[in-house]
Protein backbone atom coordinates (compact mmCIF):
# COMPACT_ATOMS: atom_id res chain seq x y z
CA UNK A 1 0.00 0.00 0.00
CA UNK A 2 1.45 3.06 -0.93
CA UNK A 3 2.68 5.58 2.29
CA UNK A 4 -0.05 7.61 3.13
CA UNK A 5 -2.70 5.90 1.60
CA UNK A 6 -4.84 5.07 5.38
CA UNK A 7 -7.69 2.94 4.26
CA UNK A 8 -8.78 1.61 7.75
CA UNK A 9 -9.75 4.59 9.24
CA UNK A 10 -13.08 5.99 9.25
CA UNK A 11 -14.98 6.80 5.96
CA UNK A 12 -15.10 10.61 6.50
CA UNK A 13 -17.63 11.53 3.05
CA UNK A 14 -18.39 15.24 4.43
CA UNK A 15 -14.44 15.98 4.28
CA UNK A 16 -14.03 14.12 1.46
CA UNK A 17 -16.67 16.28 -0.71
CA UNK A 18 -15.35 19.52 0.74
CA UNK A 19 -11.84 18.47 -0.27
CA UNK A 20 -13.32 17.86 -3.87
CA UNK A 21 -14.89 21.18 -3.29
CA UNK A 22 -10.83 23.71 -2.75
CA UNK A 23 -9.08 20.74 -5.05
CA UNK A 24 -7.65 21.70 -8.42
CA UNK A 25 -7.32 19.07 -10.06
CA UNK A 26 -6.00 20.07 -13.05
CA UNK A 27 -3.01 22.09 -13.02
CA UNK A 28 -1.94 24.81 -15.49
CA UNK A 29 1.07 24.59 -17.69
CA UNK A 30 2.49 27.61 -15.81
CA UNK A 31 4.98 25.31 -13.42
CA UNK A 32 3.74 26.73 -9.54
CA UNK A 33 3.47 29.22 -7.17
CA UNK A 34 5.29 31.37 -5.51
CA UNK A 35 8.25 29.50 -3.46
CA UNK A 36 8.63 28.95 -0.17
CA UNK A 37 10.29 31.95 1.45
CA UNK A 38 12.55 29.78 3.91
CA UNK A 39 11.95 26.93 6.12
CA UNK A 40 13.72 26.20 9.46
CA UNK A 41 16.37 24.10 10.29
CA UNK A 42 15.28 20.38 10.14
CA UNK A 43 15.35 17.87 13.55
CA UNK A 44 18.10 15.49 14.44
CA UNK A 45 17.32 13.87 18.28
CA UNK A 46 21.26 13.86 18.42
CA UNK A 47 21.51 17.83 18.23
CA UNK A 48 20.14 19.71 21.32
CA UNK A 49 20.21 22.83 19.03
CA UNK A 50 17.36 21.27 16.96
CA UNK A 51 13.92 19.84 17.96
CA UNK A 52 12.92 16.53 17.22
CA UNK A 53 10.92 15.53 14.53
CA UNK A 54 7.13 16.52 14.60
CA UNK A 55 4.97 13.01 15.03
CA UNK A 56 1.19 14.50 15.21
CA UNK A 57 -0.15 17.67 13.78
CA UNK A 58 -0.12 19.98 17.14
CA UNK A 59 3.63 19.10 17.71
CA UNK A 60 4.05 20.41 14.22
CA UNK A 61 2.32 23.55 14.40
CA UNK A 62 4.50 24.27 17.88
CA UNK A 63 7.57 23.56 15.95
CA UNK A 64 6.06 26.21 13.13
CA UNK A 65 5.39 29.00 15.75
CA UNK A 66 8.58 28.64 17.92
CA UNK A 67 10.45 28.70 14.86
CA UNK A 68 10.07 32.68 14.87
CA UNK A 69 12.38 32.60 17.68
CA UNK A 70 15.54 30.75 16.14
CA UNK A 71 18.81 32.86 14.77
CA UNK A 72 19.86 31.92 11.17
CA UNK A 73 22.73 30.10 10.34
CA UNK A 74 23.95 32.68 7.81
CA UNK A 75 23.94 36.65 9.06
CA UNK A 76 20.80 38.31 8.54
CA UNK A 77 19.83 41.39 10.17
CA UNK A 78 17.24 43.07 10.47
CA UNK A 79 15.93 45.48 8.27
CA UNK A 80 17.16 49.63 8.99
CA UNK A 81 14.45 51.89 9.69
CA UNK A 82 15.61 53.78 6.24
CA UNK A 83 14.88 50.02 4.46
CA UNK A 84 11.41 49.62 6.23
CA UNK A 85 10.73 53.57 5.17
CA UNK A 86 11.22 52.83 1.65
CA UNK A 87 9.03 49.23 1.48
CA UNK A 88 12.07 46.93 0.91
CA UNK A 89 10.94 43.49 1.24
CA UNK A 90 10.85 42.02 4.84
CA UNK A 91 10.73 38.37 3.96
CA UNK A 92 13.71 36.38 5.18
CA UNK A 93 14.30 34.22 2.46
CA UNK A 94 14.08 36.84 -0.13
CA UNK A 95 16.74 39.01 1.78
CA UNK A 96 18.51 35.83 2.57
CA UNK A 97 19.29 35.19 -1.15
CA UNK A 98 19.58 38.98 -2.28
CA UNK A 99 21.92 39.55 0.21
CA UNK A 100 24.76 36.59 -0.15
CA UNK A 101 24.11 34.99 -3.45
CA UNK A 102 25.29 36.48 -6.84
CA UNK A 103 22.46 38.28 -8.87
CA UNK A 104 22.37 36.21 -11.59
CA UNK A 105 21.75 33.41 -9.21
CA UNK A 106 18.60 34.84 -6.81
CA UNK A 107 15.38 33.27 -9.35
CA UNK A 108 13.36 31.34 -7.57
CA UNK A 109 12.84 29.88 -11.58
CA UNK A 110 9.07 28.75 -10.12
CA UNK A 111 6.62 30.32 -11.99
CA UNK A 112 4.87 33.43 -10.17
CA UNK A 113 7.85 34.47 -8.46
CA UNK A 114 11.48 35.23 -9.49
CA UNK A 115 13.51 34.05 -12.36
CA UNK A 116 15.04 37.09 -14.83
CA UNK A 117 16.78 38.56 -12.93
CA UNK A 118 15.56 41.14 -15.88
CA UNK A 119 11.75 40.55 -14.74
CA UNK A 120 9.92 43.18 -12.54
CA UNK A 121 9.39 42.07 -9.21
CA UNK A 122 6.10 41.91 -7.74
CA UNK A 123 5.56 45.17 -5.35
CA UNK A 124 4.34 42.94 -1.96
CA UNK A 125 4.33 39.36 -0.84
CA UNK A 126 0.53 39.85 -0.50
CA UNK A 127 0.49 41.23 -4.40
CA UNK A 128 1.72 37.75 -4.95
CA UNK A 129 -0.08 35.33 -3.10
CA UNK A 130 -3.19 37.60 -4.47
CA UNK A 131 -2.10 37.31 -8.15
CA UNK A 132 -1.28 33.42 -7.48
CA UNK A 133 -4.98 32.51 -6.02
CA UNK A 134 -6.46 33.56 -9.09
CA UNK A 135 -4.77 30.40 -10.40
CA UNK A 136 -6.56 27.29 -11.09
CA UNK A 137 -3.69 25.50 -9.71
CA UNK A 138 -2.98 27.26 -6.57
CA UNK A 139 -4.29 24.90 -4.09
CA UNK A 140 -3.17 22.08 -5.98
CA UNK A 141 0.35 23.07 -5.87
CA UNK A 142 0.45 24.24 -2.55
CA UNK A 143 -0.59 20.80 -1.67
CA UNK A 144 2.43 19.39 -2.94
CA UNK A 145 4.45 21.80 -1.84
CA UNK A 146 3.03 21.17 1.87
CA UNK A 147 4.19 16.89 0.96
CA UNK A 148 7.12 17.99 -0.05
CA UNK A 149 7.90 20.13 2.91
CA UNK A 150 6.99 17.96 5.62
CA UNK A 151 8.61 14.98 4.00
CA UNK A 152 11.88 17.04 4.57
CA UNK A 153 11.20 18.29 7.67
CA UNK A 154 11.35 21.71 6.27
CA UNK A 155 9.78 23.80 8.74
CA UNK A 156 9.62 27.07 7.45
CA UNK A 157 8.43 26.03 4.19
CA UNK A 158 5.82 24.36 5.88
CA UNK A 159 4.54 27.53 8.14
CA UNK A 160 4.24 29.49 4.49
CA UNK A 161 2.03 26.46 2.82
CA UNK A 162 0.10 25.80 5.72
CA UNK A 163 -0.93 29.81 5.48
CA UNK A 164 -1.18 29.86 1.98
CA UNK A 165 -3.87 26.51 1.99
CA UNK A 166 -5.78 28.27 4.49
CA UNK A 167 -5.83 31.55 2.07
CA UNK A 168 -7.24 29.01 -0.44
CA UNK A 169 -10.05 28.06 1.70
CA UNK A 170 -9.24 24.34 3.09
CA UNK A 171 -10.36 23.88 6.68
CA UNK A 172 -8.13 22.50 9.44
CA UNK A 173 -9.46 18.97 9.26
CA UNK A 174 -8.63 19.29 5.18
CA UNK A 175 -5.13 20.29 5.42
CA UNK A 176 -4.48 17.66 8.19
CA UNK A 177 -5.86 15.08 6.02
CA UNK A 178 -2.11 15.82 3.63
CA UNK A 179 -0.70 14.24 6.65
CA UNK A 180 -1.93 10.93 6.80
CA UNK A 181 -5.56 10.64 5.04
CA UNK A 182 -4.74 10.83 1.24
CA UNK A 183 -7.90 8.60 0.41
CA UNK A 184 -9.54 11.77 1.12
CA UNK A 185 -8.67 13.21 -2.29
CA UNK A 186 -9.80 13.41 -5.72
CA UNK A 187 -8.35 10.05 -7.96
CA UNK A 188 -5.86 12.29 -9.69
CA UNK A 189 -4.33 14.59 -7.08
CA UNK A 190 -3.66 10.93 -5.07
CA UNK A 191 -1.81 10.11 -7.81
CA UNK A 192 0.63 13.77 -7.84
CA UNK A 193 0.78 13.43 -4.30
CA UNK A 194 2.27 10.03 -4.36
CA UNK A 195 5.21 10.81 -7.37
CA UNK A 196 5.66 13.96 -5.11
CA UNK A 197 6.32 11.80 -1.78
CA UNK A 198 8.56 9.49 -3.28
CA UNK A 199 10.19 11.69 -5.36
CA UNK A 200 11.22 13.60 -2.24
CA UNK A 201 12.28 10.57 0.01
CA UNK A 202 14.02 7.85 -2.10
CA UNK A 203 14.53 9.57 -5.93
CA UNK A 204 16.82 6.82 -5.87
CA UNK A 205 14.02 4.80 -6.62
CA UNK A 206 11.48 6.28 -8.49
CA UNK A 207 11.35 5.03 -11.97
CA UNK A 208 9.56 5.13 -15.40
CA UNK A 209 6.66 3.73 -14.17
CA UNK A 210 5.91 6.35 -11.24
CA UNK A 211 5.88 8.93 -13.76
CA UNK A 212 3.52 6.74 -16.18
CA UNK A 213 1.40 6.34 -13.32
CA UNK A 214 0.29 10.28 -13.67
CA UNK A 215 -0.34 10.08 -17.17
CA UNK A 216 -3.93 8.38 -16.56
CA UNK A 217 -4.96 11.67 -14.99
CA UNK A 218 -2.86 14.19 -16.84
CA UNK A 219 -1.38 15.03 -19.94
CA UNK A 220 2.46 14.78 -20.98
CA UNK A 221 2.46 18.43 -20.68
CA UNK A 222 1.23 18.75 -17.18
CA UNK A 223 3.59 15.80 -16.07
CA UNK A 224 6.41 17.53 -16.91
CA UNK A 225 4.90 20.50 -14.82
CA UNK A 226 3.94 18.47 -11.99
CA UNK A 227 7.81 16.52 -12.25
CA UNK A 228 9.08 20.08 -12.67
CA UNK A 229 7.39 22.10 -10.28
CA UNK A 230 8.01 19.06 -7.41
CA UNK A 231 11.82 19.40 -8.30
CA UNK A 232 11.96 23.24 -7.61
CA UNK A 233 10.33 22.50 -4.33
CA UNK A 234 12.53 20.20 -3.05
CA UNK A 235 15.25 22.55 -4.22
CA UNK A 236 13.53 25.30 -2.14
CA UNK A 237 13.51 22.86 1.27
CA UNK A 238 17.26 22.75 0.92
CA UNK A 239 18.12 26.06 0.82
CA UNK A 240 15.74 27.47 3.73
CA UNK A 241 16.09 23.96 5.70
CA UNK A 242 20.16 24.53 5.45
CA UNK A 243 20.69 27.89 6.01
CA UNK A 244 18.35 28.12 9.16
CA UNK A 245 16.14 31.13 8.85
CA UNK A 246 13.51 32.31 11.33
CA UNK A 247 9.77 32.10 10.20
CA UNK A 248 8.44 35.26 9.14
CA UNK A 249 6.36 36.63 12.20
CA UNK A 250 3.63 38.32 9.43
CA UNK A 251 2.41 36.99 6.52
CA UNK A 252 0.53 37.72 3.14
CA UNK A 253 -0.27 41.27 4.50
CA UNK A 254 -1.41 39.85 8.34
CA UNK A 255 0.54 41.84 11.08
CA UNK A 256 1.01 38.50 13.11
CA UNK A 257 0.42 35.01 11.77
CA UNK A 258 -0.71 32.52 14.09
CA UNK A 259 0.58 28.76 13.52
CA UNK A 260 -0.59 27.16 16.68
CA UNK A 261 -4.55 27.02 15.64
CA UNK A 262 -6.48 24.04 16.79
CA UNK A 263 -6.66 20.72 15.88
CA UNK A 264 -10.07 18.71 15.95
CA UNK A 265 -10.05 15.59 17.76
CA UNK A 266 -9.89 13.38 14.71
CA UNK A 267 -6.38 14.73 13.63
CA UNK A 268 -4.81 15.66 17.16
CA UNK A 269 -3.38 12.18 17.79
CA UNK A 270 -2.84 10.84 13.95
CA UNK A 271 0.49 9.85 13.40
CA UNK A 272 2.25 11.12 10.40
CA UNK A 273 2.04 9.29 6.86
CA UNK A 274 4.96 11.85 5.83
CA UNK A 275 7.35 13.19 7.78
CA UNK A 276 10.56 11.68 7.73
CA UNK A 277 10.53 9.31 10.97
CA UNK A 278 12.16 6.42 9.49
CA UNK A 279 14.44 7.15 6.34
CA UNK A 280 15.94 4.55 4.35
CA UNK A 281 19.95 5.14 4.35
CA UNK A 282 21.01 5.55 0.97
CA UNK A 283 22.99 2.62 -0.28
CA UNK A 284 26.79 2.83 -1.44
CA UNK A 285 27.73 4.31 -4.88
CA UNK A 286 28.12 1.52 -7.71
CA UNK A 287 31.57 0.95 -9.27
CA UNK A 288 32.27 2.96 -11.83
CA UNK A 289 32.06 0.43 -14.09
CA UNK A 290 28.30 0.61 -13.20
CA UNK A 291 28.32 3.68 -13.58
CA UNK A 292 29.42 4.20 -17.43
CA UNK A 293 27.55 1.11 -18.05
CA UNK A 294 24.49 3.04 -16.76
CA UNK A 295 25.29 5.99 -18.84
CA UNK A 296 25.86 4.01 -22.36
CA UNK A 297 21.96 2.35 -21.76
CA UNK A 298 20.34 5.36 -20.85
CA UNK A 299 21.46 7.29 -24.79
CA UNK A 300 18.56 5.31 -25.65
CA UNK A 301 15.74 5.33 -23.43
CA UNK A 302 12.79 6.21 -23.92
CA UNK A 303 11.17 9.32 -22.14
CA UNK A 304 8.48 8.32 -19.70
CA UNK A 305 6.71 10.95 -21.66
CA UNK A 306 6.57 13.14 -24.93
CA UNK A 307 9.10 15.80 -24.91
CA UNK A 308 8.19 19.13 -26.77
CA UNK A 309 9.93 19.27 -30.32
CA UNK A 310 13.48 19.96 -30.21
CA UNK A 311 12.66 22.57 -32.77
CA UNK A 312 10.21 24.37 -30.35
CA UNK A 313 13.00 24.15 -27.90
CA UNK A 314 15.31 25.68 -29.90
CA UNK A 315 13.17 28.58 -31.20
CA UNK A 316 12.77 29.26 -27.15
CA UNK A 317 16.40 29.03 -27.08
CA UNK A 318 16.97 31.29 -29.78
CA UNK A 319 16.00 34.03 -27.35
CA UNK A 320 19.52 33.77 -25.61
CA UNK A 321 21.91 31.87 -27.19
CA UNK A 322 20.94 31.45 -30.94
CA UNK A 323 22.30 28.59 -32.78
CA UNK A 324 22.51 26.79 -30.11
CA UNK A 325 21.15 22.65 -29.82
CA UNK A 326 19.19 22.47 -27.20
CA UNK A 327 19.98 19.94 -24.48
CA UNK A 328 17.21 17.19 -23.32
CA UNK A 329 16.55 18.84 -19.78
CA UNK A 330 15.80 22.31 -21.88
CA UNK A 331 13.77 20.44 -24.95
CA UNK A 332 11.87 18.41 -21.57
CA UNK A 333 10.92 22.01 -19.55
CA UNK A 334 10.35 24.09 -23.06
CA UNK A 335 6.61 24.40 -22.98
CA UNK A 336 7.47 26.16 -19.33
CA UNK A 337 6.90 29.66 -18.69
CA UNK A 338 10.58 29.60 -16.89
CA UNK A 339 12.34 27.76 -18.82
CA UNK A 340 14.21 30.62 -20.67
CA UNK A 341 14.71 31.82 -16.96
CA UNK A 342 16.44 28.12 -15.86
CA UNK A 343 18.62 27.95 -18.42
CA UNK A 344 19.98 31.34 -17.82
CA UNK A 345 20.23 30.42 -13.90
CA UNK A 346 21.90 27.28 -14.72
CA UNK A 347 24.85 29.19 -16.93
CA UNK A 348 25.19 31.65 -14.51
CA UNK A 349 25.94 29.27 -11.68
CA UNK A 350 28.78 27.90 -14.24
CA UNK A 351 29.90 31.03 -14.87
CA UNK A 352 29.74 33.61 -11.86
CA UNK A 353 30.15 33.46 -8.37
CA UNK A 354 33.51 32.84 -6.04
CA UNK A 355 33.01 29.34 -5.08
CA UNK A 356 35.80 27.16 -6.89
CA UNK A 357 34.89 25.72 -10.27
CA UNK A 358 35.83 22.17 -9.59
CA UNK A 359 34.44 22.32 -6.39
CA UNK A 360 31.10 22.74 -8.30
CA UNK A 361 31.37 20.26 -10.29
CA UNK A 362 32.09 17.76 -7.43
CA UNK A 363 28.67 18.82 -5.68
CA UNK A 364 26.89 17.93 -8.86
CA UNK A 365 28.53 14.56 -9.22
CA UNK A 366 28.08 13.67 -5.51
CA UNK A 367 24.44 14.61 -5.61
CA UNK A 368 23.69 12.49 -9.03
CA UNK A 369 25.44 9.56 -7.46
CA UNK A 370 23.53 10.12 -4.25
CA UNK A 371 20.35 9.92 -6.26
CA UNK A 372 21.16 7.88 -8.60
CA UNK A 373 20.31 10.48 -11.36
CA UNK A 374 21.66 9.07 -14.60
CA UNK A 375 21.38 12.04 -16.92
CA UNK A 376 22.75 14.06 -14.48
CA UNK A 377 25.32 12.23 -13.80
CA UNK A 378 26.40 11.79 -17.10
CA UNK A 379 26.52 15.99 -17.39
CA UNK A 380 28.59 16.23 -13.96
CA UNK A 381 31.06 13.93 -15.25
CA UNK A 382 31.47 15.43 -18.42
CA UNK A 383 31.68 19.13 -16.63
CA UNK A 384 33.91 17.91 -14.00
CA UNK A 385 36.27 16.21 -15.90
CA UNK A 386 36.88 19.46 -18.18
CA UNK A 387 37.58 21.46 -14.85
CA UNK A 388 40.61 19.21 -13.99
CA UNK A 389 38.84 16.49 -12.16
CA UNK A 390 40.72 13.37 -11.57
CA UNK A 391 39.07 10.15 -13.36
CA UNK A 392 40.44 8.51 -10.22
CA UNK A 393 38.30 10.61 -7.87
CA UNK A 394 35.25 9.32 -9.35
CA UNK A 395 35.54 5.53 -8.28
CA UNK A 396 34.27 6.03 -4.81
CA UNK A 397 33.19 9.16 -2.50
CA UNK A 398 36.28 8.20 -0.19
CA UNK A 399 38.50 8.65 -3.60
CA UNK A 400 36.42 12.36 -4.10
CA UNK A 401 36.86 13.30 -0.03
CA UNK A 402 40.65 12.21 -0.08
CA UNK A 403 41.50 13.68 -3.45
CA UNK A 404 40.42 17.35 -1.48
CA UNK A 405 43.55 19.36 -1.19
CA UNK A 406 42.36 22.92 -0.40
CA UNK A 407 41.07 24.17 2.77
CA UNK A 408 37.39 23.20 3.76
CA UNK A 409 36.51 21.11 0.46
CA UNK A 410 36.59 18.15 1.98
CA UNK A 411 33.65 19.36 4.61
CA UNK A 412 32.02 20.90 1.83
CA UNK A 413 31.74 17.61 -0.20
CA UNK A 414 30.53 16.28 3.03
CA UNK A 415 28.16 18.70 4.06
CA UNK A 416 26.76 18.31 -0.13
CA UNK A 417 26.02 14.77 0.24
CA UNK A 418 24.63 14.86 3.63
CA UNK A 419 22.11 17.77 2.13
CA UNK A 420 21.31 15.50 -0.49
CA UNK A 421 20.49 12.48 1.55
CA UNK A 422 19.08 13.68 4.42
CA UNK A 423 17.80 17.35 4.72
CA UNK A 424 16.23 16.84 8.07
CA UNK A 425 19.22 16.10 10.00
CA UNK A 426 20.83 19.27 8.99
CA UNK A 427 21.85 21.28 12.03
CA UNK A 428 23.64 24.85 13.20
CA UNK A 429 27.04 22.24 13.25
CA UNK A 430 27.34 21.57 9.63
CA UNK A 431 27.30 24.78 8.48
CA UNK A 432 29.61 26.11 11.59
CA UNK A 433 32.27 23.49 10.08
CA UNK A 434 32.00 25.47 6.40
CA UNK A 435 32.91 28.47 8.32
CA UNK A 436 35.99 27.53 9.56
CA UNK A 437 37.10 27.98 5.66
CA UNK A 438 34.78 29.18 3.90
CA UNK A 439 32.90 33.03 3.84
CA UNK A 440 28.77 33.29 4.50
CA UNK A 441 29.16 34.41 0.46
CA UNK A 442 30.37 30.83 -0.52
CA UNK A 443 28.74 28.99 2.21
CA UNK A 444 25.21 30.52 0.45
CA UNK A 445 27.07 29.54 -2.99
CA UNK A 446 27.83 25.46 -1.60
CA UNK A 447 24.20 25.43 -0.68
CA UNK A 448 22.27 26.95 -3.92
CA UNK A 449 24.52 24.58 -5.76
CA UNK A 450 23.62 21.62 -4.12
CA UNK A 451 19.73 22.58 -4.26
CA UNK A 452 19.61 23.38 -7.89
CA UNK A 453 21.50 19.65 -8.40
CA UNK A 454 19.03 18.43 -6.11
CA UNK A 455 16.52 19.81 -8.56
CA UNK A 456 17.91 18.73 -11.75
CA UNK A 457 18.51 15.02 -10.31
CA UNK A 458 14.65 14.88 -9.66
CA UNK A 459 13.42 16.37 -13.06
CA UNK A 460 15.96 15.03 -15.57
CA UNK A 461 15.54 11.04 -14.23
CA UNK A 462 11.86 10.92 -13.39
CA UNK A 463 11.13 11.83 -16.98
CA UNK A 464 13.78 9.33 -17.75
CA UNK A 465 15.83 11.57 -20.16
CA UNK A 466 18.24 10.13 -22.91
CA UNK A 467 21.73 11.23 -22.76
CA UNK A 468 23.27 12.73 -25.41
CA UNK A 469 26.83 12.17 -25.90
Amino acid sequence: MPVGVVTHRQNRPDLQRDIHMTTRTLPCLVTGLMGCFLCALSVNAADPAVPVTAKTRPEMKQQLEDLKQRTARLELPPLSAEELAAGRSSVNNGRLRAMYLPPSWQGFVISGWGGSSNRQRPASTTSVLNSLQSRPDYGFKTRLFWIVSRGNDCQYCLGHQELKLRRAGMTEDQIAALDSRWDLFPAAEQAAIELAYQMTMAPHKVTAADAAKLKEFYSDREVIDIVYTVARYNSVNRWTDSTGIPQDRSFGGEEHTELTTPTSAEFANAPSKVAPLNVEPRPEWESLEHVLDQLAAIRQRTPAVELPTPQAAEAVLFADTPGVIPPKWFQAMADLSVALDAWRQRQAMVRDGRTDPLLRAQIAWISARENRAWYSMGHARVRLLAVGGEPATLTSFAALEQAATQPGHAEALRFARKLTATPHLMADADVARLKENFSDYEIAEIIQLVCDANAFDRFTEVLQLPLEF
